[in-house]
Parts: C-alpha cells; structure tokens; sequence
C-alpha cells in the first residue's frame, strides 16, 4: 500500500475517534464544565487576560486553551462542539506528528503501529474529547519531545526553534510543567548519550531558547499579574503548581504505583499484554537512539507525577506518545516466536479473560447504581471485546501473531466509537442539569446555596450567584417575585427555614453521591 494512502487512513481514523460525538455529550464533568465556562465568559465579554468562573477569579490555569474554545463559540457558537473542537483537533495532530517521528526513525509498520496504539486506547481519546487544558498540553509536549531530537539529530535551527515555541505554549496552558517534562528528558538524554558537554549545549541554546519560550508566554503573566495586583500569580504558582505538587489536594493521592498503572495499564488497556515486554525490549535495545529518547521521555513523565502527591489519571498522558513509539516498534518486530514463551501466553490469557469478563463487569457495575441500573442493557455494545477475547484464544492456537494484533486494534477501534456514540450518550442523559433545567423557567432569577454544580453556569450562559449564608440569600431573592435556589439536598432542611421557599425537584449527580435540589419561590 502506498504511504499516502497509509497516511491518510491514519488521518482518517484519528478523526473518527476525536471526533466521536463530541457535540451530543453535555458539559458536565467539573473541570470541564468551569473551563468551558470561563472561556465563554471570555469570549462574550472581550476579556481575554484575567479569566473568571461565576463571577470569581479562575486561578487554576493559564489562558491558551480558553482562547482556542473562545475560537470554537466564534465558528461553531456557545455549545459542547464548539468547546471541544480544538482539544478533538488536537489530539489528531499527535496522532499526526507521532506517526511522523516513527515514520522518519525507524520504518513504515513501526509508524502504524504507533499510531493505532494511540487511536485504540479509550483513555487517550477521552482526553481530546474535554474542553479542559490537557489536550493541549499532550500536543504541545509531544511537539516539544519531537522538535528536541529532530534539532539534536539534525542541528536544524527552525527544529530547535519549534522546541522552545512549543514549551512556551505549553507554558500558556499549563504552566510550568511545561518546561519541566521536556527539559528533564533532555538533560537526561544528553547524560545518558553521554553528550551532556559545553559544544552541545551551545548548540542547543538553552538561555536563547527560553527566551523565546518566555517570549510567548510572559506578556500575559504580566498582564494578569498587573491587572490582578499579583492575585493570580500567587495562587496559580502557590496553591496549583507547588501546593498541589507537595501535598495531596481534593483527595487525589495513593502510592506512586498508582502513576504506572495509570499509564501502563490504563492508557495502554488494549496492548497490555505487549506493554511491559515492549519498555524491556525498549530497554535492551537502548543504543538504538530514538528508542533510547522515548523511553526517557516516557520515563521522565511517569517518575515526576509518580513522586507527586496529587495523582489523577489524565496527568500522565503526556506520556503515551512516546510511549506508543515503544510499543509500536516491539509490535512491529515480534512474531510468532513471542507465542511460545510461556508467560507471553500467560498474560494473553488473563488479558482474554477480562476481555471475555467485560460485558458482565459492564452489567454488574451498572446494576449496582441506583440512578443507572435502568441502563444495564448497555454492556451488551460491550460484546466486541468478549468476541475480540475468544477470537485471541484462536490465534493463539493457530500461533498467528499479526491477525491477532490486528484483530485487538479492530475489536477496540470499534468499541471506542460505540462507546461515543451510542453507550455513554445514555448515560450522560441522566445527569442533573439535563434532567432538572427543562423543569425550570430559565428566564427567572436563579441562585445558589453552598454548593453548586459548575455544569448549570455554563448551560444557562450566565452568573448564577452562590451564597453561603441564608441572610445573603433571603436579600437578594428580595429582588425578584420569583425564582430558583440551586443547591444539593443536604441543605434542604436549612433552606426550608427561608419563608416561601419550597421544594421543586432533585436529581443525583452523575458517578457521585451527592444529589442536586432545586428549590422555588413565588408564583
């Protein structure tokens, strides 16, 4: 086949995945849903240096994504396909560049198989399909990664220039991580090719280069900073970036395990039992030089967010596309002599066990939610992994290698596009803003009592003022003959205390405990 055409079914693949129903799943999720917002408040207001949330100042990143969703409201309008569009867009051009690289370094397949590492694995695409920061992140990280080899390799200076560009986007989205992801995996790279010497470095301009990098990123710190009398600037460093890598925040903690399981088990769900043979592979064949760069570069990922205290899953995807180059070059090289090694053939097995075990795990878990269990015939669009499952036990058998990979890539391909477009829209229909705002008159005045869910604000365009106390909200509905208090039901008997005030509806949050009230006065 043509590397064109090759080319293009890549491309071709990793827009149906991206892409995936994007705008029939609301904006729910927390973070999502306060990103979103605020990049809405910025796009009908003009605003575009000091982000706000409901009226509050939003510290916990920098703008460059909100700019890319104020761009999709200005193409698409105020909605979920607007909001998602770049981070779906984002996440094809990794998809792109990760061929690329492999393409250039090591061969054909190799690049294929990289690429369809990344399409297949359901974690990955979850990422590009949020309007939060990461998708941008992965990208630009992955841009970084690349442009750093590619100037080493060649001394391009537009290659080294596209290093330091990319850190200072990555700066704009996330902050200082940024520049610590990719400059810990040179250093490293540089010591381990034991090239870490004062020629090299010149080469590499490292003070010039963070210039630029800063050059991209720096006028806005400065303006938020201005116009913030330094607010932003101390919390965002202070409480997101030093606190939240010192000591656990909002409950996000566990060993440092965790972090591997993450990503070796999670982010690469469908090649896991390839996964930990391809790092060993990796690892002997580390004077192959870009396998001995995307290990580290793996590796450099893991280990930061592994000695982190706050540990959440989408904070190591920066490390799937250098390692879905380990792995797509190890799958590129086996054969039918990895089926005759004893433990190979034991980690396919229980490997196909989950996978025949899927749908009823699907079930069972769906049946054990209250709000949910109604949804159990779900599992059954789970069926392909259970066939994919029984399909494994066959080439293993046979000892065919190839239609064995093919056939995992294809059963996990399909499940990920019925996963978006027919078994969690369902899902997401349940939860409470869906359920609970057609019941309500959205022309009325709304407020909020302690807690609020973020989702509401984004889906109603507009502030809705939050009060932790009943005397502020017994005044301020004081303004209006009538309207709604969005609240949760622990506070239900408090609010009742409030003359008039009466209940109207309640629905629980979709995957938490807590349950959404709604109350009402007036006519």
């Amino acid at each position: 086949m043509k590397l064109n055409i090759i080319f293009a079914c890549i491309v071709a693949l990793a827009i149906a995945v991206m892409y995936a129903n994007i705008g029939g799943l609301d904006i729910y999720a927390l973070d999502e849903a306060k990103n979103a917002e605020a990049a809405r408040h910025m796009f009908t207001t003009g605003d575009y240096v000091v982000p706000y949330y409901n009226g509050e100042l939003r510290t916990d990143k920098p703008p460059l994504h909100y700019y890319f969703m104020a761009a999709g409201y200005s193409l698409f309008g105020v909605n979920p396909f607007g909001a998602r569009f770049f981070s779906s867009f984002f996440g094809v051009l990794t998809v792109i560049l990760t061929f690329l690289f492999v393409l250039k370094h090591f061969h054909t397949r190799a690049a294929i198989w990289s690429a369809l590492v990344l399409i297949t694995s359901l974690h990955f695409n979850l990422q590009f399909h949020m309007s939060v920061p990461d998708p941008y992140l992965i990208f630009f990280t992955t841009w970084a990664f690349i442009s750093f080899y590619e100037a080493y390799k060649t001394h391009n200076r537009w290659q080294l220039f596209f290093f330091y560009f990319a850190i200072g986007c990555g700066i704009l989205t996330k902050g200082p991580i940024a520049i610590a992801l990719p400059g810990l995996t040179a250093l490293f790279f540089l010591l381990f090719n034991k090239d870490f010497k004062w020629k090299t470095i010149w080469r590499l301009q490292p003070v010039g280069g963070l210039l630029i990098s800063f050059m991209v990123a720096f006028p806005w710190y400065r303006e938020v900073h201005r116009q913030t009398n330094g607010a932003w600037t101390e919390e965002f460093f202070l409480k997101h970036n030093l606190s939240r890598y010192s000591e656990a925040m909002e409950g996000h903690e566990g060993i440092f395990l965790i972090t591997f399981a993450y990503v070796f088990l999670l982010g690469m769900l469908t090649f896991t039992p390839f996964v930990f043979q391809s790092v060993k592979h990796a690892i002997k064949q580390r004077k192959e030089e870009p396998l001995l760069y995307v290990l580290i570069a793996t590796l450099v990922v893991v280990v930061f967010f592994a000695s982190s205290s706050t540990k959440l899953p989408n904070y190591t995807v920066p490390a799937y596309p250098a390692l879905a180059v380990i792995l797509g070059v190890y799958l590129s090289r086996i054969d039918e002599q990895w089926l005759k090694n004893t433990w190979n053939k034991v980690g396919l097995l229980m490997y196909t066990i989950v996978l025949l075990a899927f749908p009823v795990g699907i079930y069972v878990g769906l049946q054990a939610d209250d709000s949910l269990g109604h949804l159990s015939y779900l599992a059954w669009y789970f069926i392909p992994l259970s066939l994919l499952g029984v399909l494994n036990v066959v080439w293993l058998i046979q000892k065919r290698i190839y239609p064995l990979l093919v056939s995992n890539a294809a059963g996990w391909l399909i499940t990920i596009l019925l996963f978006f477009h027919l078994i969690f829209p369902p899902v997401d229909a349940e939860n409470p803003v869906r359920k609970l705002l057609p019941q309500i008159d959205e022309t009325q005045m709304v407020l909020s009592y302690q807690r609020l869910n973020p989702a509401f604000v984004f889906a109603l365009e507009r502030e809705i003022t939050r009060f932790d106390n009943l005397d502020g909200l017994k005044e301020q509905m004081k303004q209006s003959p009538s309207g709604y208090v969005i609240s949760r039901t622990e506070f239900r008997d408090e609010l009742e205390q409030i003359e008039g005030l009466v209940y109207h509806s309640e629905a629980r949050d979709l995957f938490e405990n807590p349950t959404t009230l709604i109350m009402r006065w007036g006519p």
